[in-house]
């Protein structure tokens, strides 16, 4: 369906990719909402729960901001990315597990934290995909080369303006997120290991430099756009040391969970 929108101008195959991409957003939302209600709190324990709302996160912005920003193409990159978000997350059965209890699960600002960080994570992925289509629609410009894609994908110079508000929407999201945690680490010292609070400032620090390079027009154009994809893919790859927590039962049993929150 993808593919057929993307390569078809009559207008029933955009419209069925919509209505596609919208009734998998709602029932991952109905899945994710159910998966809450077990867990009593934001579906975010482990690996796999993490990279399922990594990908609802992706889609939601994609729904929001295709129209927003006018781009035509948003929607087939970031159903592809959710779709290797969702794949990926099933590789490993033993990512779905019921993560130990941990002394801040009772404060409300560390759901909070984790809900801006997996957020801020997912504007950059939207970020890694206008940048990947500035990338294209420039090698394209260099190659003097149109038609096909090339004729579908955003004007060098809007894809330029879109990347800069991401990633200062999304830098700015992840600041928050980072000092919320941090407090909490200072506050309940011992409870977070200092290999997450390193890898967490990692990640905030080289989005921050890469907007101020922008800012200061050190880093832009292509340089830019290539290390917006570069630093979401060390994000993702960032995810693993952030959500190691000792499991109680691995996997996770949802019908165990059914029965355990039973009196």
């Amino acid at each position: 369906m993808a593919l057929a929108s993307l390569k078809s101008k009559e207008k029933v195959w955009h419209t069925g990719m919509i209505l596609l991409l919208g009734g998998g957003f709602i029932f991952q939302s109905l899945g994710l909402f159910f998966r809450g209600l077990i867990e009593k709190a934001f579906p975010l324990g482990n690996p796999f729960e993490l990279l399922q709302v990594l990908a609802w996160s992706a889609i939601a912005l994609d729904l929001v901001l295709r129209p927003l920003f006018r781009l035509r193409l948003l929607n087939f990159f970031g159903s592809g990315l959710a779709a290797i978000l969702g794949l990926f997350s099933l590789c490993v059965s033993s990512w779905d597990y019921i993560p130990q209890p941990s002394q801040l699960d009772g404060s409300p600002w560390v759901g909070f934290h984790a809900a801006l960080a997996v957020f801020s994570y997912a504007v950059f992925g939207v970020l890694a995909i206008t940048s990947l289509m500035y990338i294209i629609q420039h090698h394209g410009l260099e190659a003097r080369r149109s038609g096909g894609i090339f004729d579908r994908l955003p004007a060098i110079r809007q894809l330029e303006e879109i990347n800069g508000k991401l990633i200062v929407f999304g830098v700015s999201i992840l600041t928050i997120s980072v000092i919320i945690g941090v407090l909490n680490w200072f506050a309940q010292p011992g409870t977070v290991s200092l290999l997450k609070v390193l890898v967490a400032a990692a990640v905030w620090g080289a989005y921050l430099a890469v907007l101020v390079l922008r800012k200061v027009n050190m880093l832009v154009a292509a340089p830019f756009a290539i290390s917006c994809v570069m630093l979401f893919v060390g994000a993702l790859i960032s995810l693993w040391p952030l959500t190691q927590r000792n499991p109680l039962d691995s996997p996770a049993d949802p019908a165990g969970m059914l029965s355990d929150a039973g009196p």
